[in-house]
């Protein structure tokens, strides 16, 4: 057992095992016992607030009397995407002061709401609610039928299923009383996971948000509202609705939270944040919503969590800000983890452009289209290429793409090759121009003719199968696994059996089989990844975050990819703008 030794200023010295006398911790300087038995002085403030060592099962904390804060506010919400924004409008609208912490410059804003495709989940206020809650169940734990519950905590799941009863028939309308010029394309029909329960008989239904009539081509990022579409739309709406409650939010924009501040019950009070270089401590007396995405850009986080080769073999669409500070910040105040693992993700191409030393991913367009196929860095095909991006698989591909050769221990999937004909490359640019990563200028893409990408050699081009193959095992990322003679039997095959008519190997959709035609081939790397992650800090149904004892830290919610409880699908802007009110309305009505 380690001892501590504290001495204080104005008092006797007092040794203290399992455990810290807190009323000595009103003095000025202390001193500690190492294990070394050395003594070392720290002073107060750096003891309360920047320790992290869990020393005699002390757990670190900040006590801060009222007048020690620097700003005050009843909410306090720790990033401003979808999660963020839904949370703070809620908490204003019942009354509560609100300060939002945001690491970006306001001006260029760009969260994965933000940067989204813009799709929400609003099924028909008069659909059948117990079809609905059949399907939402299933949804959150996978559970239907015979099947196992993938999530294993059905009490958490079912709640949160119920919360996505209550609001997602509504939401439409909620952002319209945000903003009531935002529109939103109407899909009905089945649900995605159409084999869940009541994926045909709830009254399902999802809108495409925009501002005009129809989509546009280009991005809308920064341009007019009359021309936004997409994330874009969701964004200007979410806007919107916090400006006109300025008189109960208040954003702080150039400000990273680096931990929370507890008290010495261990309740969550306050955050400390860098705003120009210099700590800020802003009191929450009622609550703080943790909602600063997930952790798509931190490498040890990746390393961490992520199956595979996890810093090379991933990448990402999402905004490059997302760097896991909220999943940091709940550890340190005792927060459990939750499904850190999972992600909405398939296999996504990524050109040589680098954020932190980690490619940054674009949204592919084509992957699985008539006329090309998918292999492996060997060159042998490894899955329908229809289950990458569509159906009930799109959100789970990425588990296929990171899986382990057993026989040669090797991750012979990671990168993948999309091989396709000259007609794709020439018929739409092979990158989603208006969102995402090229939308909102991570990436510079180009001509929308696919031109410049081939001349910066991110797609590859050849006039045999095997001179592809070549040039594939040439790239950084094969490092000469690619084998031209087998590339050029998988093609033969692969046209073989799209001329018949049925993938005999793996299945692949009838619909979407057509030779390759033509003698000239293309073929760009195709990772594992998607728009982000959706694991992390563990909560209730009410999205409380709970310690390792299942208990709820006081004080502390997490809302939007920081702690999706969704085991199935993407459905992320849906999630995030639920539990936002979620929190924001818990928050605000917290005693």
């Amino acid at each position: 057992m380690i001892c501590l030794y504290f001495c204080f200023t104005g008092k006797n010295a007092k040794q203290v095992s399992q455990g810290v006398d807190t009323s000595l911790l009103a003095s000025d300087n202390l001193f500690v016992l190492t294990k070394e038995n050395k003594m070392t002085s720290i002073s107060r403030r750096s003891f309360l607030v920047g320790s992290t060592a869990m020393v005699c099962s002390l757990p670190t904390f900040a006590a801060e009397p009222e007048n020690k804060f620097d700003e005050s506010a009843d909410v306090v919400v720790v990033g401003l995407g979808g999660a963020g924004a839904a949370a703070a409008i809620t908490a204003a609208d019942h009354k509560a002061s609100v300060i939002i912490l945001e690491k970006q410059p306001l001006a260029t804003l760009r969260s994965n709401t933000r940067m989204s495709g813009g799709w929400v989940h609003c099924p028909d206020k008069d659909g059948n609610k117990e079809e609905l809650r059949k399907y939402f169940r299933a949804l959150f734990s996978a559970k239907y039928a015979d099947k196992p519950s993938v999530g294993e905590e059905d009490d958490i799941s079912n709640g949160m299923a119920e919360y996505w009863v209550e609001y997602t028939p509504n939401l439409m309308d909620w952002l319209k009383s945000l903003d009531p010029e935002l529109k939103g394309q109407k899909f009905s029909g089945p649900a995605q996971y159409v084999n869940f329960p009541g994926a045909k008989t709830s009254s399902y239904a999802s809108y495409h948000l925009m501002f005009p009539a129809r989509m546009g081509k280009t991005s809308s990022y920064n341009g007019p509202k009359s021309e936004a579409t997409e994330g874009e739309a969701l964004w200007r709406a979410l806007e919107k609705g916090i400006q006109d409650r300025s008189s109960l939010i208040r954003v702080i924009d150039n400000a990273p939270a680096v931990s929370l501040i507890l008290n010495k019950d261990g309740h969550v009070v306050g955050v400390v944040a860098k705003k120009d270089g210099k700590d800020i401590h802003i009191q929450a007396k009622k609550g703080v919503i943790l909602a600063s995405g997930g952790y798509e850009y931190n490498a040890e986080m990746r390393k961490a969590f992520l199956p595979g080769p996890s810093v090379g073999g991933f990448a990402f669409y999402g905004t490059p800000y997302n760097e896991g500070e909220g999943i940091r910040m709940g550890i340190k105040a005792g927060a459990a983890l939750s499904k850190v693992s999972t992600c909405a993700a398939r296999m996504i191409w990524a050109p040589p452009v680098y954020h932190n030393g980690m490619r940054l991913g674009v949204t592919t367009v084509g992957v699985g289209a008539p006329g090309s196929f998918v292999v492996n860095a060997l060159g042998d095909r490894f899955i329908a290429e229809n289950k990458i991006m569509g159906g009930i698989t799109n959100n789970s591909v990425y588990e296929k793409a990171a899986e382990q050769n057993l026989d040669t221990m090797t991750y012979d999937n990671m990168p993948a090759w999309q091989i396709f004909e000259e007609k794709i490359f020439k018929s739409r640019p092979l990158a989603n121009l208006t969102r995402s990563t090229v939308g909102y200028g991570f990436v510079d893409y180009g001509a929308s003719d696919n031109s410049d990408a081939l001349k910066k050699g991110w797609i590859l081009k050849a006039d045999s199968i095997e001179e592809l193959a070549k040039k594939i095992a040439e790239t950084s990322v094969n490092k000469g696994r690619m084998n031209p003679q087998k590339l050029a039997e998988t093609l033969k095959r692969f046209n073989e059996m799209s001329t018949a008519g049925k993938d005999e190997d793996f299945g692949r959709n009838p619909k979407s089989l057509k030779p390759l035609e033509g003698t000239v081939f293309y073929a760009i790397p195709l990772f594992a990844g998607g728009s982000n992650t959706k694991g992390g800090l563990k909560t209730n149904a009410e999205h409380q975050v709970l310690d390792w004892d299942g208990k709820p830290i006081k004080g502390l919610y997490a809302a939007g990819e920081i702690a999706c409880g969704l085991n199935r699908g993407g459905a992320m802007l849906t999630d995030a703008l639920v539990f936002g009110q979620v929190t924001g309305k818990a928050a605000a009505s917290s005693k």
